[in-house]
This record gives C-alpha cells, structure tokens and sequence, in this order.
C-alpha cells in the first residue's frame, strides 16, 4: 500500500469550530503510514455493509474528483460538522481522509471519524522557580488503530464498505448514511440477518418438536458457517436442509418467516473471512457455570466430544482423546 493523500481536520465541538488542515500531511510519514494501515485492516476484519458507488451522489463526487483531493476533504468536514453539531451525543474527533494506491495499482479512498476519548497524562508545569509532574486529563485523545473506528467508509472503484453507529440524544438519532450522506435504505447487517435466522429456526424447532435447543443451534451454526466458507453467502435454502432435513413443512414454514423478516433466500455476505471466523467455533454454557469453545467441525466428531443423556435426563459433555491440557491467562 502507499500513500497518495492523506489529510485530518479537527471537529472541535467544544468550541463549535472546523479546525482545516491546509496542507496535507507528507506522504513519507512513517507514523501516519502505519496508522492508516492499521486502521484499514482493523475495519476489514470488521463487520461492515456494502453498498453501490452510485447510490452515494457525495461519496461518488469524491471519488471522481479526488485529484482536488484537499478542496474535497474541506468541503465534507464542514458539512460533516453541520450534521453532527447538534446531536450532543455525538463526540468531537478529527476526520482522517486518505487516498492509498493497492498493490495491483488500484486506489482506495477512507474516510474515518477518529472519536476522541479521555486519557490522564503527566504534564510538566512550574509553581514560581519549581518543578511540578502533574497528572492532568486529557480529552482529545485519539483511538489506537487496534481499537477500531466506529464511522468509518472505504471508496474502492464501484463500491462503498460502511460501518457507522448510532447516536441517539434529546436531539433525537443520527446515523451517518441516513443523516448525512442520505442513502435511503442501508442493507441489514449480516449479523442482524442471522440473528433473525437463529430465531425463526428455534421458534420452527420448537413447533415441530425437532430436538433439544443445543442441537438445533449447533447445527444453525455449522450449516450457516458451511454455506459462508463455500459459497461466501448465507443460503437459506441449505440451511433449512440441513437443520430440517426431511421435514417439508418445516422447510416451508422457515421460507415463509424469512419472507415476513423481509431476508433473502440468499445472504449477501460482503467481507465473508469475517463470518467464516466468527461461527466456525461454538461456545458450550453450562449450567453449572462451565463454558466450553468448540470448533464446528468437531461437533459431529463422537471420537473427540460426546454429549451423553443420562437417566435423570441430566446431560453429560465427555471431551474424549486430549493430548494435553493447557490453560491461558
């Protein structure tokens, strides 16, 4: 990756103020170059939506206009400021800008709401001819690139990848792509699809006396898990075969509630690794406390996890053939 643009402007909401940068910052900024890498692949390995260029007029102006790439980031921190300024809920940050060529010679452009946070630091001041060390707050603190951003977009060619949060305060909500960059409709979240997935299949699953909540959940996941690894979707189709097997109706009743949630037979998922890493493990609770993090693909494997019913209708969880025990911290 290297850097073509990269510029920050200050919303200082404290003041009511645009602080405009009016140069860009040097390109050979070893610091800055790492934080906007960082920050990059921290959103990527995020969950995001994924919307057309052409369904953004401002985000598209940008894009072709990105040569003036300094008048362009000055206009939208002064109407990104407008948006935000009277919705109290939403902090004061800096707008980092920046216009990165990949390495097959493509350019990407970000533009990423840097929340400021409060830190103590030390600071060196003098009573008369002494020294004092003192420990005063500090609330313009940038987010580490490890944090992650809240609001934050990506420009690559035709597409938009957008994650933003929203603010809700006696001024009522503000969300980004609704109240500034004024998108009509903003895809559901994958993980809002799923969750609305998991649910249909429990309610189906209980009305049809399809096995014990445990079972059906472990197979929602792998079947969910599957489908992303093979095909990068979610089809639903797959998973009503697999969680419902030979049961039509069931099949039947899962379609029309998907229809009645508005979800697609098929799932878009845009940044697919994400998913894929995030449901190939299961997460076991006990009642008695214990919690056990299980690999899907060891879910099936009776040689390597074992869950035994016993007489009193107790089950027991038997974790079988373990080479060795090793704890963390």
């Amino acid at each position: 990756m290297r850097i073509l643009n990269v510029i920050d402007h200050i919303l200082d909401k404290d003041s009511g103020n645009v602080i405009l940068s009016q140069k860009e910052i040097a390109k050979d900024n070893l610091e800055i170059s790492k934080y906007v890498e960082k920050v990059i692949d921290k959103f990527e390995k995020s969950e995001y939506v994924e919307l057309a260029l052409s369904r953004i007029p401002m985000l598209e102006q940008f894009w072709n206009g990105r040569d003036d790439f300094q008048k362009l980031t000055e206009k939208f921190a002064l109407d990104y400021f407008d948006s935000i300024k009277v919705n109290e809920k939403i902090p004061g940050g800096d707008l980092l800008f920046f216009n990165v060529e990949l390495e097959d010679l493509s350019q990407m452009i970000g533009i990423a709401k840097l929340d400021y946070t409060q830190r103590y630091i030390h600071n060196i001041e003098y009573d008369e001819d002494a020294l004092v060390n003192n420990i005063v707050q500090n609330n313009s603190i940038l987010p580490s690139p490890g944090q992650g951003v809240k609001n934050m977009l990506l420009i690559d060619g035709d597409k938009v990848q957008l994650r933003e949060q929203q603010y809700t305060g006696a001024s009522g909500k503000w969300l980004m792509s609704r109240d500034f960059l004024n998108v009509a409709a903003v895809p559901v979240k994958v993980s809002n699809n799923v969750k609305q997935i998991k649910k249909s299949i429990q309610k189906i699953s209980e009305q049809y006396d399809d096995g014990d909540d445990f079972t059906i959940t472990s197979k929602t996941q792998q079947a969910i898990h599957d489908s992303i690894e093979t095909d990068g979707v979610i089809d639903n189709d797959y998973v009503a075969d697999v969680v419902f097997d030979q049961k039509e109706e069931a099949k039947a009743e899962f379609k029309d509630q998907l229809t009645k949630k508005a979800i697609e037979p098929v799932v878009t998922v845009p940044n697919a690794d994400y998913f894929e890493k995030k449901y190939e493990r299961q997460k076991i609770k006990l009642d008695n406390g214990i919690e056990i993090n299980v690999p899907i693909s060891l879910l099936k494997n009776r040689d390597a996890i074992a869950f035994e019913t016993n007489p009193d209708g107790s089950t027991s969880v038997v974790i079988k053939n373990i080479g060795s025990l090793k704890s963390q911290f």
